[in-house]
């Protein structure tokens, strides 16, 4: 027992020793604190890594006039592939079907750029008039409460829209188990 009095004694002295030292460290009255540590106000930022159907289809518009040699043909979409949508209808990636001369492509918009994939399949026969169809910001705000359904929040969706031939596919995913509904492309009214 009379061993470890002094090496209570001596361990009871570095703490005291260490928390003077802590507590006697004061900043000037010019200087600011770095360490503050009051509230503040946290603001969530948007997800950076969706993309609006507009800001896609205006950079396609853009990248689609280096991309061929005949001009105008690029704005000619018979497919559009969104890809895990949000609840405002912003995506990931941006896939158009388009045909480039007798063949087809696919142009990948995403956070990185463009990418070019040659389409051997054929795409439909319908071409996409961008400017009579809802915009998927306004499927999604008109439908609502069917595309959310009652989901839980804690069980995270996947929300992949598909507009072919007049009407937008929406499939939804949750824990295994997925579900389909389908939209009037022109007016965004579901169908089924």
């Amino acid at each position: 027992m009379q061993k470890s009095i002094p090496m209570v004694l001596t361990f009871s002295v570095l703490l005291a020793l260490i928390m003077c030292c802590a507590c006697t460290s004061q900043s000037s009255p010019d200087q600011t604190s770095q360490n503050d540590m009051g509230f503040t106000q946290i603001t969530e930022s948007a997800d950076s890594s969706r993309i609006s159907f507009n800001e896609a289809w205006q950079n396609l518009r853009e990248y689609g006039s280096g991309l061929l040699n005949e001009p105008g043909n690029m704005t000619a979409v018979y497919y559009i592939l969104a890809r895990d949508v949000d609840a405002s209808g912003d995506a990931t990636s941006w896939i158009f079907g388009v045909k480039l001369g007798t063949g087809s492509e696919l142009v990948v918009f995403d956070q990185s750029g463009w990418t070019t994939i040659p389409w051997n399949s054929a795409l439909p026969s319908e071409v996409i008039n961008i400017d009579h169809i809802a915009s998927p910001d306004m499927v999604f705000k008109q439908n609502n409460a069917v595309i959310m359904g009652n989901s839980p929040p804690s069980i995270p969706e996947r929300r992949d829209l598909e507009l072919q031939r007049g009407v937008y596919t929406l499939t939804i995913t949750s824990d295994g188990v997925g579900r389909i509904l389908t939209f009037n492309a022109t007016t965004g009214v579901l169908i089924t």
